[in-house]
C-alpha cells in the first residue's frame, strides 16, 4: 500500500492564490474618493465612471429615437460632447444646441459640453448621473 500525503504543494499554493484573491477584492471594494462636480444647487453631481452607451451621430442627423429607445430611466442622463476646431466653434456649438434641442423634445435630461479640440467631433454618452429619488414622489 501507498501512502499519500493528505495534501501536497498544488494545495498550499491554490490556497495562497485564494487568500491573494480575497485581499484583492477587498482592497477594491472599498470606495475610493471621486471627484464631484457642483450643480446649480450647490450638491455635488455624482461622477460617473463610464457610460452605457455611446454614440457617433453624422452631421444633420436625427438623434431623437436612438434616445428614446436608450434611455430607459429617470436617473439617465445624455451627454453631449461636441469637440471643434478653432474654424468650426460656432457650427459645433449651433449642432451641440440642436442635439440639445432634439433631446429636450425626446423628454431626456441632457447636458452639453463643449471643448476645443485638434478635431472636430461629436459624442453622445448615456450614463446614470442623478441619484435614486427617496420614494416620496409617490405621495405628490
Amino acid at each position: 500500500m501507498i501512502l499519500r500525503a493528505a495534501s501536497g504543494w498544488q494545495t498550499a499554493t491554490a490556497d495562497l492564490a485564494l487568500i491573494l484573491f480575497l485581499i484583492t477584492a477587498q482592497a477594491v471594494r472599498e470606495e475610493q474618493p471621486t471627484p464631484a462636480i457642483a450643480t446649480q444647487s450647490g450638491t455635488p453631481a455624482p461622477v460617473a465612471s463610464s457610460a452605457l452607451a455611446l454614440h457617433r451621430p453624422a452631421q444633420g442627423e436625427d438623434v431623437r429615437e436612438w434616445l428614446l429607445a436608450t434611455v430607459t430611466d429617470e436617473r439617465q442622463v445624455a451627454t453631449i460632447s461636441v469637440s471643434y476646431t478653432r474654424e468650426r466653434r460656432a457650427y459645433a456649438l449651433a449642432e451641440g444646441e440642436r442635439l440639445l434641442g432634439e433631446a429636450e423634445a425626446a423628454g431626456v435630461a441632457a447636458r452639453l459640453v463643449a471643448m476645443p479640440d485638434a478635431r472636430d467631433d461629436t459624442v453622445i454618452a448615456v450614463d446614470y448621473l442623478r441619484e435614486e429619488g427617496d420614494g416620496t414622489n409617490l405621495a405628490r
